[in-house]
């Protein structure tokens, strides 16, 4: 018990590449949330180092009261990794940003922007998330995230993963595949529950976990690249095809069918989301590459985004020329995910659509 006590201390002090919590809670909506009240370390290869706490119901965020203020507006952020933002402090996120914006001296309304998102999320869960929050939180605005990663995400050839739910096309309908909570049902006992509770408390049985999968899928190996001393996961490291890869690289079914179901589930959560009175929005996230050689014919998504969003009447958010300029002017606005400056390019077009009356200043509905 002593030297458990003193690994931990050791492991939390010392400030070791690849170390951090397994805060991971498995939920029969999405696949997994994070564990409430728990701490997520993020560290770089640059030496960036941030720490942030999991808030009441499981996400990197604040915590937010379940009743808003009388005549305040709320905003609800819904995607992945670049939502979820972990690489800088809350205050530094476009959505930190964009409710300081807001609520500058001068606003005339009170506004709350709540991110509710989680790395790894595509689409499909994050309208499973919006069904979830957005009565219950009583949002005015939805804003999807949208990542070039998205589209894959939806479908498990490209996913990499059997414990998520999944969008099926049956017939004409929207169906949704739930039976990773089959699969995963043990997931929700007590055994479990406890082994992922000691993992989202303790550095020392994260860090056990992580090495005995290593070995597991490796051996004992002497030789490592520098992937592998940050403890990246080695799962899927040799698929040629994955979810973010470009979709030029994608078999042409494939492509076609995570355009199809995507472009399904879009339309399905604005129609909810609009039914309800509530403002439904997407913000797209460019490629690396479009920002940083925009000079290169482009290889992603964005062309098709403009297109569905043109033909089913989504507000289309679009940041790729603030962030083209501003990494023009010498500050890089992606690492591996958004730097500082990238969110705070993002966060200002967000401000300006807010701003230009493309939403509503008030609350959207009764």
């Amino acid at each position: 018990m002593l030297a458990c006590v003193i690994a931990e201390i050791v492991l939390t002090v010392a400030p070791i590449p690849g170390i951090t919590y397994h805060t991971f809670y498995y939920d029969d909506v999405t696949g997994q949330r994070f564990y409430p009240h728990t701490t997520m370390i993020y560290r770089n290869e640059r030496g960036d180092h941030v720490r942030r706490r999991v808030n009441d119901w499981g996400y990197l965020d604040a915590d937010h009261g379940l009743f808003k203020m009388a005549g305040a507006i709320r905003i609800g952020f819904f995607g992945d990794s670049f939502t979820e933002a972990r690489q800088v402090p809350l205050a530094q996120t476009f959505h930190g940003r964009l409710e300081a914006e807001l609520n500058r001296p001068t606003a005339s309304s009170q506004y709350e922007c709540i991110a509710i998102s989680m790395m790894g999320y595509g689409t499909l869960q994050s309208w499973l998330e919006c069904r979830r929050w957005m009565e219950t939180l009583d949002l005015d605005h939805v804003v999807y995230v949208f990542c070039e990663n998205d589209p894959g995400n939806n479908v498990p050839a490209l996913n990499f993963s059997d414990d998520v739910p999944y969008p099926v096309l049956v017939g004409d309908s929207l169906a949704i595949d739930r039976s990773f909570a089959e699969r995963n049902a043990h997931k929700a006992r007590w055994k479990h529950r406890t082994w992922q509770y000691l993992k989202s408390n303790s550095l020392l049985f994260s860090t056990i976990e992580t090495r005995v999968r290593f070995l597991q899928s490796r051996g004992i190996d002497l030789r490592v690249d520098e992937a592998e001393r940050h403890m990246a996961a080695p799962a899927g490291r040799n698929a040629p095809i994955a979810a973010i890869s470009p979709p030029s690289t994608w078999p042409d079914s494939l492509r076609d069918h995570a355009a199809l179901l995507t472009e399904r589930v879009i339309v399905e959560w604005k129609r909810e989301v609009e039914a309800s009175g509530r403002t439904f929005v997407i913000a797209y996230v460019p490629r690396t590459a479009a920002v940083k050689t925009p000079q290169l014919p482009a290889d992603d998504w964005h062309a098709w985004l403009r297109d569905v969003c043109a033909r089913n009447q989504v507000s289309m958010i679009d940041p790729t020329e603030r962030l083209v300029a501003l990494q023009a002017s010498g500050r890089d606005v992606f690492f591996d995910h958004f730097t500082d400056a990238g969110h705070e390019a993002f966060a200002a077009e967000l401000l300006a659509w807010f701003r230009e009356g493309l939403a509503p200043t008030q609350s959207a509905h009764p």
